[in-house]
């Protein structure tokens, strides 16, 4: 598998174009669709599919231009897509005059999964930053979208945010390889073994700890 990450918009998402066996995907389109295209150009790439982590608004921002220009599907989760078509939910209605309600997808649904295992991607849901949050596993690395980064975890205080279901979900990064590369939504890559023995979000006291985090990452979405 061949990885690009480019850092997209002011929010600094990452945005990865994989290429597989079989296919491309763009997976966190998040903005600046010229660059996305630039890069797809020089490699001489051509998508097949968009396949995102979740619906927040850094991490769908060029989605529909892609869609427009290549004439590919874009897939999510199902329990995005109140977020994907609301402006409120998927918090591009707080940048003025970039309100983002998407019309255009295709609903990632349990009975999906066997599709993206068959060319060699994983898909875990693992809701806390948003109800349809997912992993993709691909060989040995996984793409974690705002789940966990280096050093951190995504926020539980913005729609569709829920502390309980983010614990279960790194709870269950416990139970996978260590020597998985970690590709984050947000900032640098890492390794699970690095985050075990590090990220103080994966350690039992904060895992079985009663409360609530109201900004794990700062102005991160």
């Amino acid at each position: 598998m061949k990885i690009k990450k480019l850092e997209l918009g002011f929010l600094k998402v990452n945005c990865y174009i994989i290429s597989l066996d079989s296919v491309n995907a763009i997976i966190d389109p998040g903005a600046e669709f010229i660059v996305i295209k630039r890069n797809l150009e020089r490699y001489n790439i051509k998508p097949d599919f968009i396949l995102n982590t979740h619906g927040h608004y850094d991490h769908i921002g060029a989605v529909s231009e892609i869609i427009d220009y290549y004439k590919i599907p874009f897939y999510i989760h199902e329990l995005e897509e109140p977020i994907i078509r609301d402006p409120d939910k998927n918090l591009s209605s707080f940048f003025e005059g970039n309100e983002l309600s998407l019309e255009t997808y295709k609903l990632i649904k349990n009975t999906d999964y066997g599709y993206f295992k068959e060319l060699g991607i994983k898909i875990i849901n693992v809701p806390g930053h948003t109800p349809g949050s997912i992993m993709l596993k691909a060989g040995g690395v996984i793409f974690t979208g705002d789940l966990i980064f280096k050093g951190s975890i995504g926020r539980t205080d913005l729609p569709g945010g829920d502390l309980i279901q983010m614990k279960k979900s790194l709870s269950g990064l416990k139970k996978m390889d260590r020597r998985l590369v970690i590709y984050p939504g947000h900032g640098d890559n890492t390794t699970l073994e690095k985050e075990l023995e590090t990220n103080c979000y994966l350690e039992d006291s904060f895992l079985k700890e009663k409360g609530k985090i109201i900004r794990e990452i700062g102005d991160l979405l």
